[in-house]
């Protein structure tokens, strides 16, 4: 269910919502089995996918925001330099 709606939802209480449990529940149990919370498969995910846009050099910075629906570039810079460590212009120079 993830990875059909990582581009549009990123909050644990549509997953647990659809599921019919509580974010804590599906936190918990998605910890015991995978090792991570339900936020962090969802960020790695949005990484992952931003990594793949950004490598793509005809796809702007604000380009792939817009595709993974942050409500601006700003946000979405910050966002990918929390969990990368550089800001997507970065790391599209990189590729």
């Amino acid at each position: 269910m993830v990875y059909s709606h990582f581009r549009e939802e990123r909050g644990v209480q549509f997953y647990a919502d659809t599921l019919f449990i509580t974010p804590k529940h599906l936190s918990k149990t998605l910890k015991e089995i995978t090792n991570k919370t339900c936020s962090e498969l969802i960020d790695e995910l949005v990484i992952t996918e931003a990594k793949i846009l950004l490598e793509d050099m005809g796809q702007s910075v604000a380009k792939v925001a817009e595709y993974l629906n942050f409500s601006d570039q700003f946000f979405f810079s910050k966002f990918f330099k929390r969990h990368t460590g550089m800001n997507p212009s970065q790391y599209k120079v990189h590729f």
